[in-house]
């Protein structure tokens, strides 16, 4: 017989001694390895979440070439999210000129956007049709002219 302090398995006190036989002892350490193993966490794929994105379209309603507080919301543009592996994702601006696009599952950094001038308008983009965007915060702008 091998003695054997348990803490904590059927007994009335702690450290109380027990004795059992070397078949037992190997079950009791077969089980604790069991336990063990099911406890240990296993490595889990990372989550891919959604990737989120916003681009507002102004009209330069001063004729001055800068985005100001004078510029005014285009409604109906199409912005535009270009992934590098190829595939694009679009929405339209509201009546306040913002869109916002979703991308399911997750996105490499940096993508393009762009925004489109609505459908059968005349206005034209001023300065960059397409802007690198990079993990940020901020939604990029941009101008459209009437001319």
């Amino acid at each position: 017989m091998t003695e054997v302090v348990i803490a904590g398995i059927g007994q009335t006190k702690v450290g109380e001694y027990w004795s059992i036989g070397l078949q037992n002892l190997s079950l009791v350490i077969i089980l604790s390895m069991v336990i063990v193993t099911s406890c240990t966490p296993k490595p889990t794929e990372p989550v891919l979440t959604d990737s989120f994105f916003s681009g507002q379209a102004l009209l330069d309603a001063n004729g001055n070439g800068q985005i100001d507080s004078e510029d005014t919301p285009v409604a109906n543009a199409t912005f535009i999210v270009a992934l590098q592996g190829g595939g694009e994702f679009g929405d339209n601006t509201d009546e306040a000129g913002n869109a916002f696009v979703t991308v399911p599952g997750g996105v490499e950094y940096p993508v393009t956007v762009r925004m489109e001038a609505p459908k059968d308008s005349t206005l034209k983009l001023i300065g960059t049709s397409e802007i690198t965007h990079e993990l940020s915060d901020e939604s990029p702008k941009f101008l459209f002219s009437s001319k």
